[in-house]
């Protein structure tokens, strides 16, 4: 029964084709199929660094990672990009509903032309209390000049002047006059504004009290000043200077008015640009360039300031805190280069930090390292075994698997001429889930690593196999 069992399994092994498919790593493996179903898989033995046990683990972690909050309150409107997806800097990964902001900005942009319109209003007020102390200081002037004449009495060449003044004063109250009614015209034309005809009936006015004070110094000079004139005199500076100092104390309203509207226009500005910037947040994006890790929000769902949206990292660089006991960690040093095993890959990664204090609970001190991922096939959150190698000495290293012992001398079926040859083989130590052959293959030898219980000494692989497995080995 065991001899027909045999020839059945060895006619199925020597009658197939296997297709070869190289995998592109290192270890110039391929992996075979026959029609039966049953997967071989034939590796070249290669040297390689024999490096230590890996007796520490950790946890993958992106090499850059951040997480994004929103910075504005609001209904999301809709989210962008899924877990996995790769994005750049800036890219938008969601976006808030923005009627309410939209509406704050129109009711801030209004608020700044009231306020701006306040100070222009406020600064007209200014310049007109400014007119108004140039004219009280005028008629001060002129108050204590009056009252100076009197005091002296008039001469001949005063009395002239004072004839020659009313007569300017005269004439010029008749032209403004004149203006005025003109003004009066145009204006119930249409034609002059407001502002202007009030100016020109404001000029007949002063014109008709020039004429009068004209009128009245020469009265004053021909009829020589009393002791009544003197005092009224007197008192009419008196009055120019009260309208001085009202004028000066309009001017301080003025100023207060204009300093108060300037606040709120600076006000306005302000609460204006704190809701465009709402606005512009209202949209979220990307701080780093990466992968998005991990989606904690929905579209449709309240989004709120501070609250977190999305995790974004660097995978195509992955870091790992290996726990180092404190009396080994004098032996770690940075640039240090550590071998990372995961699912029986290795690569290699560096020491890039060493931290400064012991772990309380665990009495270990992190070490960072940081595992180069090109292709992203590792992931963070995976569970990594590591070593420092510290022994550089390389050996022929088989997989487990291909190694085959039944109580005799270890063995495994190295591909010869297109047949599976029982190889006797001498094993040294295991590591990483590999033996070193201390003898019985050389670096290039190719031999069965998966299907091997399936084949007996001498089993033929078809030609067409032989002949992919050469081509693929060049």
């Amino acid at each position: 029964m065991k001899l027909l069992n045999r020839t059945r399994i060895k006619m199925l092994v020597t009658g197939i084709t296997f297709a070869m498919v190289v995998s592109g790593c290192s270890s110039a493996s391929e992996d075979t199929t026959v029609k039966s179903g049953q997967p071989v898989h034939i590796q070249k033995v290669t040297m390689k660094p024999l490096a230590n046990e890996f007796n520490l683990a950790g946890t993958l972690q992106a090499s850059n990672q951040t997480t994004v909050s929103f910075e504005a309150n609001g209904r999301i409107l809709n989210t962008t990009v899924e877990v996995g997806d790769q994005v750049h800097k800036g890219a938008v990964l969601a976006k808030l509903d923005t009627t309410t902001y939209q509406l704050q900005l129109a009711q801030a942009k209004a608020t700044i032309e009231k306020a701006k319109a306040g100070v222009s209003q406020a600064d007209a007020s200014v310049q007109s209390a400014h007119a108004s102390i140039r004219n009280a200081q005028s008629q001060i002037n002129s108050a204590q000049s009056k009252l100076q004449e009197l005091n002296n009495g008039a001469k001949k060449q005063e009395i002239a002047q004072a004839k020659n003044a009313v007569t300017a004063a005269t004439n010029m109250y008749n032209k403004k006059k004149a203006d005025a009614v003109r003004t009066q015209s145009l204006f119930q034309a249409g034609a002059v504004s407001l502002t202007e005809n009030e100016n020109a009936q404001l000029e007949v006015t002063n014109a008709q009290k020039s004429l009068s004070d004209a009128q009245e110094k020469l009265s004053l000079l021909l009829a020589g000043a009393s002791q009544e004139q003197r005092a009224q005199a007197s008192d009419g500076v008196d009055q120019a200077r009260a309208g001085l100092e009202s004028a000066m104390a309009t001017q301080q309203q003025g100023l207060a008015s204009k300093a108060q509207a300037q606040a709120s226009y600076e006000d306005a500005v302000a609460a204006y640009e704190q809701t465009a910037l709402a606005l512009k947040k209202a949209t979220l994006t990307s701080p780093i360039s990466g992968v998005v890790i991990e989606k904690k929000v929905a579209d449709g769902q309240l989004g709120s300031s501070g609250s977190e949206a999305f995790i974004v990292g660097n995978i195509r660089t992955l870091k790992v805190l290996l726990p180092v006991p404190d009396s080994e960690i004098l032996s770690w040093k940075k640039d240090q280069k550590v071998n990372i095993s995961l699912y029986n890959e290795i690569r290699t990664g560096t020491v890039t930090q060493i931290y400064p204090s012991t772990n309380s609970k665990t009495g270990s001190i992190n070490v960072e390292v940081t595992i180069p991922n090109p292709e992203l096939n590792w992931k963070p959150g995976q569970v990594i075994s590591a070593s420092k190698s510290v022994n550089q000495n390389e050996a022929l290293l088989v997989p487990v698997e291909a190694v085959i012992s039944t109580g005799d001398d270890p063995y495994v079926f190295k591909v010869v001429n297109g047949k599976a040859v029982k190889t006797a083989i001498k094993v040294g130590k295991v590591t990483n889930n590999q033996f070193e052959v201390v003898s019985g293959l050389q670096a290039g030898d190719q031999i069965v690593t998966q299907g091997a219980g399936t084949l007996f000494n001498g089993d033929l692989l078809g030609n067409d196999v032989l002949g992919k497995s050469e081509e693929s080995s060049k």
